[in-house]
């Protein structure tokens, strides 16, 4: 009898320690509240992300229409060239210099720059020779104008839009405060 109740003691002592050896245990509840949890902090947190990453993009495009005004200017000064003050010439001979070293911030498979063509993140470049000048033109992934320079030798005028506005208008429009008046109390 010693030895049955030794033999079920036995039996019974590893059921035991089997359930108290990782009283710690992670169940698959916990884990999915977890990545839950995670998710939702993710929603909350990526349309600021997001906001960023555009604006950075369109910061790209912007300075890639300043680094083309800035050639084209240098480009008009020179006297002794091969375009002879040509917008038509300097615009293509600018674009292909460009081109090889700038990438478009919004689409990788487009060009940086392109002459009388519109595309996403593109450097839009317009030249007048008529005129004597060049139209340089820049938009967001939306259509909304970022850069719109206008480069006739030997001024320039420029108009830029402010990257906070682009955030402001992409933000819920704020509730208006109810005017208080004072009766002369």
């Amino acid at each position: 009898m010693e030895n049955t109740e030794k033999n079920t003691e036995q039996n019974n002592t590893p059921e035991v320690s089997k359930n108290n050896q990782n009283p710690n245990k992670i169940t698959f509840l916990e884990i999915f509240v977890l990545v839950l949890l995670i998710f939702c902090i993710w929603l909350y947190i990526s349309p600021n992300f997001l906001v960023k990453l555009e604006n950075r993009q369109n910061a790209k495009v912007q300075t890639n229409a300043a680094i083309f005004t800035s050639k084209a200017l240098s480009e008009f000064s020179l006297k002794n060239s091969a375009h002879k003050g040509k917008p038509s010439a300097i615009s293509e001979k600018i674009i292909k210099e460009l081109n090889a070293v700038n990438k478009n911030p919004h689409n990788k498979k487009q060009p940086a720059y392109s002459i009388q063509k519109r595309c996403e993140g593109c450097v839009i470049v317009i030249p007048d020779d008529k005129m004597n000048s060049i139209t340089v033109e820049a938009y967001t992934a939306d259509d909304i104008l970022l850069v719109r320079t206008i480069i006739q030798p030997p001024s320039f005028v420029t108009f830029t839009k402010d990257l906070k506005e682009l955030e402001k208008d992409n933000k819920k429009p704020a509730k208006k405060n109810k005017e208080v008046r004072n009766n002369g109390k």
